[in-house]
């Protein structure tokens, strides 16, 4: 694969989910040059598994978010279908509220979010390869040969790395809703001496009731 420069930042940031697109967006506002990577661009902010956000114990996180500045709980309620009050019944402690989101609507607030932050680029690639020079990070590579340069490195790539889906006894390759995997970063990460895991999460089949 022929290589080029095409460009550097003081942070990469590889994946514009949840957790990628609140450490761009903070890194950038602290002055950082930024650049976040995402396979698909219509996949920025994407809700695979449950349209929601909220409900017991991860609505502590959103607060958590909240209140350092994060964008989940605003774009969150410019995105809400319905509000729902969980455990009304018990104690304070594991009282709740959940919020049922416009998946649509909620990726294209984020992506505006991203778009309009300073110092920050997005762009759409596969990041496929991390460098090193004598031990310390150089720059990370995308599937079309772009070398960018960078200081820092956040990987927030989600289920992406190594990605499989298995559906009863057939098992493919596969990011959330029919999206590329990563494949070939976990690779270079393995290469670099990181060890990997792999971590299951499972959806039940629904019953109409």
């Amino acid at each position: 694969m022929k290589k080029y420069e095409a460009g550097k930042c003081d942070i990469a940031v590889i994946g514009a989910g949840h957790a990628g697109i609140e450490a761009a967006i903070a890194a950038a506002r602290l002055g950082m040059s930024v650049i976040c990577f995402s396979i698909n661009l219509d996949s920025v902010g994407n809700l695979p598994c449950n349209p929601s956000i909220g409900g017991t114990a991860k609505a502590q996180l959103v607060r958590e978010l909240d209140a350092l500045g994060g964008r989940m709980a605003k774009i969150a309620d410019r995105a809400a279908i319905q509000y729902r009050a969980l455990n009304t019944g018990k104690g304070p402690a594991v009282r709740s509220t959940r919020t049922q989101t416009d998946r649509r609507r909620y990726q294209e607030l984020m992506k505006h979010e991203l778009e309009q932050q300073e110092n920050l680029r997005l762009i759409q690639t596969e990041i496929v390869e991390v460098e090193c020079e004598d031990g310390k990070l150089s720059a990370v590579i995308s599937s079309g040969g772009g070398v960018y340069s960078c200081r820092a490195l956040i990987i927030a790539s989600g289920t992406f790395l190594g990605g499989v889906i298995t559906v009863g006894e057939n098992r493919i390759e596969s990011g959330p809703d029919g999206l590329k995997p990563a494949t070939e970063l976990s690779k270079s990460l393995e290469s670099l001496g990181l060890p990997m895991r792999r971590f299951k999460t499972g959806t039940p089949p629904r019953i109409n009731r």
